[in-house]
């Protein structure tokens, strides 16, 4: 038994020396609360922090490196026989979903999520990771970025390139779950990218979505037809322009707007909803009759937080969009050949206007059945965050502008990932007004509540009218367990989901018909498998998966960003007891289990 130990199989993962812990009587698994969401991955080091010269330095990082594995594996152990002490209800999913992973990686799995429990250390890991990957001293960068990509990067990252993630979307595909391709190279404002660098970063990033549009249509063309419905990409705008020029066109689209005369549309709050007249910014014809025709706007837009010196669209800004609208058409063609669902992720509140128009644009052209092309649903998916006030006014008027239009709405639904620097960022501004963000994350829980509760009763009046083809599609990104169960229930209530003769004693659902292929709940990959294992083991649609993963993918120095960022948005989370404390447990009692069985 002795073995096959937690701490023999971490070095036999990591290649360290361990002493396997003393056997003891195996602890029985009990169940556990699952409470607050657990959203995405953090990053760390084991970075041992003095400067020593030659062989000395060597064997520190050595010894660092393998010192911290008792100390790390036996806190964890502690942390889990507390959450053992006070568990009280079991896990979602249980345990089948991880009776077929190696060893190595629960045990990976295990150390990862024991140090996202530390909220002290998931503050100072972007800083650490900095200081490290750009350390002078030899060794370091490349001792950091060992440890991180055999840790974090393997953990929540499913690959460096688009072979990989097809492998990944292949082992998940037979777990019954569909993939989210996302190249997760991230942009800042102060990325220190300028003219040709910039526009070099573009173009790979361009290309790179390219390539996998083709490479998920080609996978999804090899399923067969009653399989085929869940391929998607989720593209993050900021990767194919400068993200100071989207938020240029929106500091001009919110100046805009107030002119359109909708007064129901201007009195949603910052960052608004868009509109028609948000075309001539966002998709111009060309410069001077795009110039011509955006009126003369400018200073301060009470109290929607625009401020006199927040910079309007310049003639270059234009002419750079055009490009990048002309882009987005060419990936937008390409989706709806090859049966690709295109995902656009929301950013900062600032940019989200010009981001919101974009969407919307593409979507009353790509998301309605076009002559001589076949038609599976909407291709073009806009991200609804619900942490912000605008959510019910934005979703709202999505929904009416989609009927009114003539078009299915395509709508991925998430709670945020950027509030604390948008809080941040509106008081350093100095900016007027409530900040865009609800007050507390009770308020964000029940807008994204409402919001299904919403989005479910339309789907099932949709598909009761006319036009049941042009009825929306709906992803409910969350990894809050009392949101999927919302989900359920509300499926439920309105017929959309129930027991069939076949379902009657296992207790799934089957979702109707006309709803399997529109409707989906997705979590992160390496984040809530317990919570993905439950969607699949409770909702019965077919060939289609309903549960998806958000698969991130790229080089590890380009996806160290979106590790940190997710570190930081959501420590609070991954520090509390319905975060990394389900997870480890969940790992743990599969350890015991295949302990037990030896």
């Amino acid at each position: 038994m002795l073995s096959r130990s937690p701490l023999r199989l971490f070095s036999r993962s990591f290649g360290g020396r361990v002493q396997p812990l003393k056997a003891t009587k195996p602890i029985k698994a009990r169940p556990v609360t699952s409470a607050a969401p657990a959203p995405s991955a953090s990053s760390g080091s084991h970075h041992q922090g003095h400067h020593q010269h030659g062989n000395n330095q060597h064997q520190r990082w050595r010894f660092g490196r393998y010192a911290a594995v008792p100390l790390v594996v036996a806190t964890g152990a502690v942390m889990t026989l507390r959450s053992r002490a006070k568990a009280e209800e079991p896990t979602s999913g249980g345990l089948s979903g991880i009776s077929g992973v190696p060893a190595s990686a629960l045990v990976r799995a295990y150390l990862v999520y024991t140090l996202c429990g530390f909220p002290t250390l998931i503050d100072i890991s972007p800083k650490l990771l900095d200081v490290c990957t750009k350390s002078p001293i030899p060794g370091v960068k490349q001792v950091t970025e060992a440890i991180i990509r055999r840790t974090f990067f393997d953990q929540f990252v499913a690959g460096e390139d688009i072979p990989e993630c097809i492998r990944s979307v292949n082992e998940l595909g037979a777990r019954g779950i569909g993939g989210v391709l996302n190249y997760s190279a991230e942009a800042e404002h102060d990325d220190g990218k300028h003219g040709d660098s910039h526009r070099a970063a573009e173009d790979a990033n361009y290309q790179e979505s390219y390539h996998a549009i083709e490479a998920l249509g080609r996978h999804e063309a090899s399923l067969p037809p009653a399989a085929q419905g869940s391929a998607s990409y989720a593209i993050k705008l900021s990767g194919l322009i400068d993200i100071d020029i989207l938020e240029r066109a929106s500091n001009t689209l919110v100046r805009m707007r107030p002119l359109a005369g909708d007064k129901s549309l201007t009195d949603a709050p910052y960052p608004g909803v868009p509109q028609v007249c948000d075309a001539v910014v966002i998709a111009p014809s060309d410069t001077t009759s795009s110039r011509a025709m955006i009126p003369s706007v400018s200073g301060a837009i009470e109290p929607t937080g625009i401020l006199a010196s927040d910079p309007d669209v310049s003639d270059s800004d234009l002419a750079e969009l055009k490009v990048f609208w002309e882009k987005m058409r060419r990936l937008s063609d390409l989706a709806a050949d090859s049966n690709v669902r295109l995902m656009i992720d929301a950013e900062y509140a600032a940019t989200q206007p010009a981001m919101d128009a974009l969407t919307q644009l593409l979507s009353m052209e790509y998301n309605r059945p076009r002559p001589g092309k076949p038609y599976h649903g909407p291709i073009i998916f806009g991200t609804y965050q619900s942490y912000l006030r605008r959510a019910p006014h934005l979703l709202d008027s999505a929904l009416k502008h989609a009927e009114e239009n003539g078009y299915a709405l395509g709508i991925k639904i998430v709670r945020g990932a950027y509030f604390v620097k948008e809080r941040k960022r509106w008081l350093k501004d100095g900016r007027t007004g409530a900040d865009p963000i609800w007050p507390d994350k009770p308020a964000t829980d029940a807008a994204y509540n409402q919001s299904v509760s919403k989005i479910v009763s339309t789907l099932q009046r949709q598909l009761a009218g006319p036009r049941p083809d042009l009825a929306l599609s709906v992803v409910f990104a969350t990894h809050n367990p009392e949101s999927v169960a919302h989900v359920t229930e509300e499926l439920k209530r309105a017929g959309l989901a129930e027991p069939s003769a076949e379902t009657e004693y296992t207790g799934r659902l089957r979702l109707r018909d006309d709803v399997r292929g529109r409707l989906f709940v997705a979590q992160l990959f390496g984040m809530r498998d317990d919570i993905t294992d439950g969607v699949v083991q409770t909702f019965d649609s077919g060939a289609v998966p309903v549960a998806l993963k958000y698969i991130a993918y790229g080089k590890l120095d380009e996806v160290l960003p979106f590790l940190a960022r997710r570190a930081i948005e959501n420590k609070a989370v991954m520090a509390g007891e319905g975060g990394a404390s389900v997870e480890r447990k969940r790992v743990s009692d599969e350890l015991w289990r295949r302990l037990v069985n030896a």
